[in-house]
């Protein structure tokens, strides 16, 4: 396998698998790096919180939405940004206020059902996205890493026998 094969950088991943071992042991060989497995809240249930921060002025409503629990990770929010994309143009379009939710309107306040609902049906079809598709593809990426991992260290081991074996 190629050097550059590893020092690749997947967009999914967030950088190439080289960085992740260039860590360098006792002997001056790159040592293995078993690449863990973030432990990462399941994306498929992101849900909106309780409306905060809600104004009105003449008949306008503006609110914010947190995420329910933690913040979705980089992933889900990709699909959130392409299922939003697909916005009905009648509606006003909701902005992601980072590490706080999702802020809505200003808006007409016979409107606002619809506003919501259709904030939640994006939310449905991000979850429903990341679970069908995102998370997959991670999962397969991650299980190829692992697997590369592996087999580069079996390659040490048996090249460090042999050359015990050769030079003593």
């Amino acid at each position: 396998m190629a050097a550059n094969e590893h020092d690749r950088v997947d967009p999914l991943l967030g950088g190439g698998v080289l960085s992740e071992r260039l860590r360098v042991s006792h002997d001056g060989y790159p040592a293995p790096v078993r690449l863990e497995e973030a432990p990462q809240r399941a994306p498929s249930d992101v849900k909106l919180g309780p409306a905060t921060q809600i104004e009105i002025d003449s008949g306008q409503v503006s609110f914010l939405v947190p995420f329910a629990g933690t913040w979705p990770n980089e992933y889900w929010l990709r699909a959130f940004r392409q299922a939003h994309s697909a916005w009905p143009a009648h509606l006003v379009e909701p902005r992601l206020d980072e590490g706080r939710g999702v802020q809505v309107g200003p808006l007409p306040a016979h409107q606002l059902e619809e506003h919501v609902q259709t904030l939640k049906d994006r939310v449905t079809a991000a979850n429903r996205s990341y679970a069908d598709e995102i998370e997959p593809e991670l999962r397969r990426q991650r299980e190829e890493a692992l697997r590369l991992e592996e087999e580069e260290r079996r390659l040490h081991a048996d090249v460090e026998s042999k050359l015990k074996l050769l030079l003593g």
